[in-house]
């Protein structure tokens, strides 16, 4: 279940993308200005096979928060800083009681400590991004879970309309419990996978700020 931490801070990221292409570069080659992009209430779900073909274990959060620094030219965008997190508490899979033994047994450190999931990285460029097109962006960073940060990418569809400022942004992506230390699950003669699959689907709009914390 711990699986859901990473599809927040993928998705987070495809917030960030799309929101930045909103922003009008500065002319056709020369490129603009580093922007700060806030990304509130993201969205992602994710989908935890087992050894009985009919159970499958699910979950989603609406809770991912991130900062990206982004910077645009001709080509498309650059990532230069990428920031995102996501409270334990806020994933779900339908099941109060499942959810207690997920925090616990999953997110909980050896200290008692709760941490959040985090996702950060460093300069990515995302050739092609464009309103009206659509291009696909490989993201890779650092996911951290229960304190443990781990290398992580994922490949995202990316959308900004025109005009509009609007975006969509898809992906799909694998996480291994093992990379982790995560035993897999078990209970009454069901056994989850070891392999956690994380789908992202966004739309929306990020606000974009200057550095020095101004919406422009």
């Amino acid at each position: 279940m711990q699986i859901v931490t990473n599809s927040s801070f993928i998705m987070t990221l495809c917030l960030a993308i799309p929101g930045a292409i909103a922003q009008s570069g500065p002319g056709p080659n020369a490129a603009g200005p580093t922007q700060i992009v806030a990304v509130e209430n993201g969205a992602a779900s994710f989908f935890l096979p087992t050894n009985i073909p009919a159970i499958e274990i699910s979950g989603k959060s609406s809770a991912l928060h991130a900062r990206v620094q982004v910077q645009r030219d001709a080509n498309g965008v650059t990532l230069e800083h990428i920031e995102a997190w996501m409270p334990v508490k806020t994933l779900v899979t339908g099941m109060a009681l499942r959810d207690q033994h997920m925090r616990k047994h999953i997110f909980t450190t050896a200290a008692g400590d709760i941490p959040d999931l985090r996702f950060e990285s460093g300069e990515i460029d995302c050739p092609g991004v464009a309103p009206g097109r659509e291009a696909t962006c490989a993201v890779t960073g650092a996911l951290s879970i229960r304190g443990a940060a781990k290398a992580f990418s994922i490949p995202l569809k990316v959308r900004q309309e025109t005009g509009s400022g609007a975006f969509r942004a898809m992906g799909d992506g694998v996480v291994k419990l093992s990379d982790y230390g995560i035993e897999q699950p078990s209970q009454l003669g069901v056994k989850t996978s070891n392999e956690v699959k994380i789908h992202l689907d966004l739309s929306g709009s990020a606000q974009v700020t200057t550095a020095m914390g101004r919406p422009q």
